[in-house]
């Protein structure tokens, strides 16, 4: 989200904000909800190319070809799995991964916990991550939800309000 903060690309690419932000959180939504209720690891699954194009598809699809918020989605997504990379089975199940054997057990919501306070690369991106939502928020002055929420809805493409503005 960060890249579209740059001030010659907010300005010349209009992007739904919310499909952004969700795209670039799905993975680990997915990811997470498998881990809280120990079942295994999401990664397998919401971590790969697969699940890109499955997710935007279906997308896509229940939004009857809306690229205003299918394509955000879609680079969101992206982004995130480049964020993650090496560590995830970008390829899987189509390529079979080593590192990602890992016993359901031992890939809990605690072992994930354990990496966030202990791993410094972890550690580094989720303070990073902080980080770029503060410049953000103190950026374009949002101090509360409301402010917030009308940042979010500014920059999205809306046909029928950008022609109710023009007249």
């Amino acid at each position: 989200m960060i890249i579209f903060e740059i001030p010659a690309i907010k300005k010349k690419f209009r992007v739904n904000r919310y499909a952004l932000i969700i795209g670039s959180i799905a993975p680990d939504l997915i990811d997470k909800t498998f881990l809280l209720l120990n079942l295994f690891s999401g990664r397998g699954f919401a971590h790969t190319l697969l699940f890109t194009l499955v997710s935007f598809s279906i997308l896509f699809l229940i939004t009857k070809g809306n690229k205003s918020i299918s394509f955000p989605y879609l680079i969101g997504v992206i982004i995130h799995l480049i964020l993650d990379l090496p560590a995830i089975p970008l390829f899987y199940p189509f390529v079979s991964y080593d590192f990602y054997d890992y016993d359901p057990i031992e890939v809990s919501i605690w072992f994930w916990i354990y990496q966030l306070l202990t791993d410094p690369i972890v550690i580094t991106t989720e303070i990073t991550g902080i980080m770029i939502f503060i410049f953000i928020v103190i950026n374009n002055k949002l101090y509360s939800v409301r402010e917030i929420s009308n940042y979010l809805k500014t920059n999205e493409v809306l046909p029928n309000k950008e022609k109710n503005n023009i007249k």
